[in-house]
């Protein structure tokens, strides 16, 4: 963590400025993929499957597969946005109200959607796209292991499983990216020199004696 607390502005800028332009990308071809894919590819009509024509990118590919991987194309893209912003307008630089401001609301969107709209559209795409509902057997244990008895897991459970394990795994993650956080400015070997900072005039910034 250390080398990000070392960053020059400009690596800093371009860091952030090029995640942040392919997150701002990803969510234009995200929200698109979503939305050709979403259409049928067939309708019942009369009792006979009808092929659905959609006006123009009909040869766009369609069904549960591509779905799911247009909401992966957006979770990278809304992390890669996130990620690119703190960069840009957050990291290493000096905290006034206005920058505090802009921290806090990226912390906000990213609790929002990592915590919010991700799930709710994974439960979503389960219960609808995969039919992952109670009805359906999963998986069934071993009556060997549970005294003989029968016992049957049913989708529903393993959907519900995914999202709490998800939601444990997250929250790991932010308490563990939390502490680093605060330990930006330590860490750094013995042998490792810090990077050379710059002036906005571009001169290197030497510390001199007081």
């Amino acid at each position: 963590m250390y080398r990000l607390g070392e960053l020059s502005d400009r690596r800093r800028q371009a860091i952030g400025s090029g995640l942040l332009l392919l997150g701002v990308l990803g969510l234009v071809v995200g929200v698109v993929w979503i939305h050709w894919s979403s259409f049928p590819e067939t309708e019942l009509i009369d009792g006979v499957d009808v092929v659905v024509t959609v006006d123009y990118l009909n040869w766009f590919p369609r069904g549960t597969v591509w779905l799911g991987i247009g909401y992966l194309i957006i979770l990278g893209a809304t992390t890669f946005a996130l990620v690119g912003a703190t960069f840009l307008w957050v990291l290493n630089q000096r905290m006034t109200w206005a920058r505090a401001t802009v921290a806090a609301m990226i912390t906000w969107l990213a609790l929002l959607f990592f915590f919010g709209i991700a799930p709710s559209e994974w439960l979503t795409f389960a219960q609808t796209e995969l039919d992952w509902s109670s009805q359906r057997v999963a998986l069934v244990i071993p009556p060997a292991l549970v005294l003989g008895n029968t016992i049957e897991i049913s989708y529903a459970v393993l959907k519900d499983s995914i999202s709490m394990g998800y939601h444990i795994v997250l929250l790991g993650f932010g308490a563990v990216l939390g502490i680093q956080i605060q330990k930006i400015k330590e860490g750094r070997p013995p042998g490792a020199q810090p990077s050379e900072r710059k002036s906005p005039y571009g001169r290197p910034l030497v510390k001199g004696d007081a």
